[in-house]
């Protein structure tokens, strides 16, 4: 690192209140250098993405994320597997995307949060493991080595809008988020399927991770992994010495090889139509606006119920709390349910809230970081008394 560089890290770091950054990440001088080097060492743009970071980390609340548990079917169908660590200590990541069943993980899990949260989780271990390697090593890694088999990748895949909106979602949050934690890309058994899918992503990527993206349509890449990878550690089926105890090359003891999803994981959405309800409101949330909706309660113990769905994508939704300061007399809004981002395309959005507290609940719902669309929702919500709430969970499925 150069002395310029120290420098630029000491002045980004700076520009930083103590309690803005966690304690460990501002601790890390590698973070630092990371949004620098993304930025190209100009520290406006830096401080600004860094910015951008901890609001996202404070949004899907981070500092929480070890004692989050993703649902079964993504552990099981969804891929992204820690293989080992490469030569030079960095961690080793194998996604086989050409078995996913991306329609059948939509029926099975919301992609916010379910997806979202469980890619996330599985890119903070990979971070660790690598920030436990370099204290191990006495030296700073990298970053993380991905290999991506795209074996049994379908043209039904590679022309899926959704299935390339969520890519492209995904992509954008790893280089938003983890700047420069990208060693190399190993993409592999790449087909001209796959060829369609990738220009249309490509766009949105960072050259960076562009460079250091190899592709491979033979096995010759088997060759380039063992130069980097120990064979011991590197799985027989991509040209390793590594089984799993029963003999087995594709080591299904620790890696995830994805498929079909199994009908008893899929969330079954209601076939009626949530608009002809009785109850049932429509609200247009212009682009880059939000709405609120008030909701009075008058009995301790009530519960707030909702039930919500777009039209198409996603919109913001959130439950906050009027409370008034007996001593000055004015009003401060309480956070209750965080303002979190919601695709009600596939499957309606619902939940109660028990109230500790009566007054006026405010339920917002979110489009201010659509530049271009208006959102148009469908949603019911009302307010409960103990008894009434009572009564109607004897009618639960």
């Amino acid at each position: 690192m150069t002395h310029d560089q120290e420098l630029a890290i000491k002045e980004l770091k700076s520009r930083f209140a103590v309690d803005e950054i966690p304690t460990e990440m501002c601790e890390d001088t590698h973070t630092f250098h990371r949004f620098l080097k993304a930025r190209d060492y100009n520290l406006n743009n830096a401080e600004h993405m860094l910015r951008n970071h901890l609001a996202w980390r404070k949004e899907f609340k981070l500092d929480a994320i070890k004692d989050y548990v993703s649902k079964e079917v993504l552990v099981k169908y969804f891929p992204g597997s820690y293989i080992g660590n490469d030569k030079e200590g960095c961690p080793v990541t194998f996604i086989h995307l050409g078995n996913l069943d991306p329609k059948g993980i939509r029926r099975a899990a919301k992609f916010i949060p379910d997806i979202v949260m469980h890619v996330i989780k599985v890119i903070e271990k990979d971070a660790e493991i690598m920030k436990d390697q370099a204290k191990k090593l006495g030296k700073p890694l990298t970053g993380g080595f991905y290999i991506v088999d795209l074996k049994n990748f379908p043209f039904s895949v590679a022309t899926d809008k959704k299935t390339l909106e969520h890519a492209i979602y995904l992509s954008k949050m790893y280089q938003d988020n983890y700047p420069e934690s990208l060693k190399e890309a190993c993409i592999i058994n790449v087909s001209p399927y796959f060829t369609l899918f990738f220009n249309v992503v490509k766009h949105f990527l960072a050259p960076s991770i562009v460079k250091k993206t190899k592709f491979y349509s033979t096995d010759e890449y088997k060759e380039d992994l063992r130069k980097l990878i120990d064979p011991d550690v590197l799985p027989a089926f991509l040209g390793g010495n590594r089984t799993d105890p029963d003999g087995n090359p594709l080591c299904l003891s620790f890696l995830t090889h994805c498929g079909p999803v199994e009908e008893k994981y899929f969330i079954q959405k209601n076939s009626r139509c949530l608009a002809k309800e009785p109850g049932v409101q429509r609200l247009l949330v212009s682009r880059v606006s939000l709405a609120e909706i008030e909701l009075e309660v008058v009995e301790l113990g009530s519960v707030i119920e909702w039930e919500f769905e777009t039209r198409s994508r996603d919109i913001g939704f959130g439950l906050f709390f009027k409370e008034l300061d007996e001593d000055s007399g004015s009003e401060k809004i309480v956070e209750l349910v965080p303002l979190m981002r919601l695709d009600t395309e596939d499957f309606s959005e619902t939940g109660v809230h028990k109230c500790e507290q009566t007054g006026t609940y405010i339920i917002v719902f979110d489009n201010s970081y659509s530049w271009f669309r208006s959102k148009e929702i469908f949603y019911r919500a009302v307010v409960k008394t103990p008894a009434e709430h009572e009564e109607s969970l004897k009618y639960i499925d």
